[in-house]
């Protein structure tokens, strides 16, 4: 689960790290009477509130510049707040048909001399925890791979005060001061991240300003959906408003979903088969419309939601079913298949290849089927000829 700026920002300072000070603007609010409460800074600053990153490499639908603005005055405040609020911002995350905005930060702008990337994830192939720091903060930090400093993190012994000492000098704070209050810092972002079962903290861009110091000025997180049941205070930050509705649809009925940017859909039981059904989409220069893992205990009712999902997407040139039964038969998924298809009457080329348990029987239905347009796939390496036959014949 992902949360907004002004949320991460909350949890921050809730954790004893020091944050900007701003206010938060929806539509329906009162714009001028909000920003009044922050004085009369010699600069603000006007944010874009949406669940994505490069907000301020973006830009907006009806060409109002970018999603993150400096201005001078409150006059300009209120009228940019007006014009992002209810307008859709397009970044590299969301592709070109970009995000509703419905909430804008507002708050004074901050002059530093100096931006660090200080971030906390969970690395998976490692099974535990690292934080990466960088010297090099802002944006695009993903192509200054050789400015990453990382430093992994045992779960059962936690951050270790020489760890963070280590990244305090590696970094270059070399006030003791300064340095001390990042060490602070690490140790409660480390402490948030731990209480709250997060996936990422992220604080992009860590600043230092000229007395020395230390602010984030930019937040985000994302949350185990998993261990939410343990933090109802988490859960509740939810905007259902900003999040993808076929995700929300898919999540109801246990099915993993992500909207993806391609034409190609994709239906698959069992995360390492959808993950590799990517790799082969994307090694063959093919494009993936979503990522979807059914599971394999996954039943009728889930399989003939997923595929009405699937078929939500306005630009989709094939539908892509890869499968290998388990407890989820292949006869059970085909006529899923065959009552969405006939149901919607749609003509969309459908490539399939199933294996497992009672694969040919669900071959057979779909064959069976002289409204489908069928290719059949016998194996992993024959899916992507079969895709583009399939193209060519839409």
């Amino acid at each position: 689960m992902k949360i907004h700026e002004f949320q991460t920002k909350k949890l921050l300072a809730d954790h004893g790290i020091p944050v900007d000070t701003g206010v938060v603007v929806g539509c329906g609010d009162d714009v001028e009477a909000l920003v009044s409460s922050l004085g009369q800074p010699e600069n603000y600053v006007v944010k874009a509130q949406i669940h994505s990153g490069g907000r301020g490499k973006g830009h907006f639908i009806d060409g109002i510049g970018s999603g993150v603005q400096r201005v001078h005055s409150r006059m300009e405040v209120v009228q940019l707040a007006r014009k992002m609020l209810g307008n859709r911002l397009a970044t590299r995350q969301t592709g070109p048909e970009g995000c509703r905005v419905n909430m804008v930060y507002v708050g004074p702008a901050t002059n530093f001399c100096r931006e660090f990337y200080l971030a906390i994830f969970m690395d998976r192939s490692a099974g535990m925890p690292v934080i990466m720091a960088s010297s090099a903060g802002g944006v695009e930090i993903e192509e200054q791979p050789e400015n990453v400093l990382r430093e992994y993190v045992c779960p059962l012994a936690g951050l270790q005060p020489f760890q963070a000492r280590k990244l305090a000098f590696s970094l270059g704070f070399n006030s003791e001061a300064t340095r001390k209050s990042f060490l602070v810092i690490l140790e409660n972002l480390y402490r948030l991240f731990d209480e709250t079962d997060a996936s990422l903290i992220e604080i992009n861009p860590l600043v230092e300003t000229a007395d020395g110091r230390l602010l984030a000025i930019d937040g985000k997180a994302v949350f185990d959906d998993n261990a939410l049941f343990r933090h109802p205070d988490i859960s509740a930050l939810r905007d259902p408003a900003a999040e993808d509705p076929r995700e929300i649809q898919a999540a109801t009925h246990g099915v993993n979903y992500v909207a993806l940017a391609g034409n190609i859909g994709c239906l698959t039981n069992g995360a390492g088969l959808a993950m590799a059904t990517m790799d082969l989409l994307n090694a063959n220069g093919l494009e993936a419309a979503n990522f979807l893992d059914l599971g394999d205990n996954s039943g009728a009712e889930a399989v003939h939601a997923a595929l009405e999902i699937l078929l939500q997407g306005g630009d989709l040139r094939c539908m892509l079913i890869n499968t290998f039964g388990g407890a989820m038969c292949g006869d059970m998924v085909a006529k899923c298949v065959v009552d969405v298809f006939n149901e919607g009457r749609v003509e969309l080329p459908l490539v399939v290849r199933m294996e497992g348990a009672r694969a040919a029987e669900g071959l057979d239905l779909l064959r069976a089927e002289n409204t489908l347009k069928l290719f059949v796939a016998e194996n992993l390496r024959d899916i992507p000829q079969k895709i583009r036959e399939a193209m060519r014949v839409q």
